[in-house]
């Protein structure tokens, strides 16, 4: 099961945004406009999960103009690079066929042939603040194992779109082991870290050595909001950790184990640029 459940989440979840059905009665049609990639829901069985795309991948746009053409813009992050891939545009045309049903330039989950898979998929899509959701649903049947797919895109109206508040240059300015702030010199001070919204960080530290402040090596990684203030960050050597904003600054928590020892970390920056 694990290994049809990797299958059918890799190979779903890129071909998604190609089918769309829809329920919309007014004159101008919900769907025209341009939408921005923003989550992903993928139920294969028992199985789900929220997939928070990074923020390069969320660039990823569909724009339906009001002729009946439409253009899908994709971006895709490589995690062994660290850089943020402009895909190849795909344009076609769209047409709404009444009953919430549309046709995007005839593709549809049957044009997809894999061997030893059988797709029964239907699309539906729905529109709500600001947002346009798109709902795949059915069987797929792999290797002789059928299983129930449900896969929801939630795309958010592009003329609303804000970027995360994480990015930008952020300098360090406090830091707390188990609630207990640690004397930082004037030279640790200086240490700052960037979020650029490829999701590529860059992390610049420095230390006092024989009275000089030495710069150390740039660190760099990617970076991906996972939600609810929950961060993700590469090779910070925990999972997870929560970020808050306010009066320009940003603190970060997380909890690490040093010798066995559980240590609860905060650092508090303030904004740059």
């Amino acid at each position: 099961m694990k290994k049809l459940f990797l299958f059918l989440s890799l190979f779903l979840v890129a071909m998604s945004f190609n089918s769309c059905t829809n329920d919309d009665d007014d004159e101008t049609d919900k769907i025209v406009g341009k939408w921005r990639l923003s989550e992903i829901f993928v139920k294969i069985g028992p199985e789900s999960e929220n997939y928070m795309p990074t923020e390069c991948e969320k660039k990823t746009t569909l724009e339906f103009f009001e002729n009946g053409t439409y253009q899908e813009n994709d971006f895709t992050f490589d995690e062994e690079t660290n850089t943020c891939e402009t895909q190849q545009p795909i344009t076609g045309t769209w047409e709404n066929l009444g009953n919430s049903k549309y046709d995007i330039s005839g593709i549809d989950f049957s044009d997809f042939d894999i061997p030893g898979a059988t797709i029964a998929m239907e699309t539906k899509i729905t529109f709500g603040s600001s947002k346009m959701f798109m709902e795949f649903s059915g069987t797929v049947t792999y290797e002789g194992i059928q299983v129930a797919v449900l896969i929801k895109v939630t795309f958010i109206d592009n003329d609303d779109f804000v970027p995360d508040m994480i990015i930008g240059k952020w300098r360090i300015d406090q830091e707390f082991y188990n609630n207990v702030e640690k004397n930082l010199s004037d030279c640790e001070k200086t240490m700052t870290i960037q979020f650029f919204d490829t999701s590529i960080y860059e992390e610049k530290d420095y230390e006092e050595n024989n009275g000089q402040c030495l710069a150390l090596e740039v660190k760099n990684g990617f970076w991906r909001n996972l939600g609810s203030n929950k961060y993700e960050i590469s090779d910070l050597g925990v999972p997870e950790f929560k970020v808050t904003f306010a009066n320009n600054k940003m603190t970060i928590e997380f909890t690490d184990t040093d010798e066995g020892e559980t240590i609860n970390v905060k650092y508090i920056f303030v904004k740059v640029t």
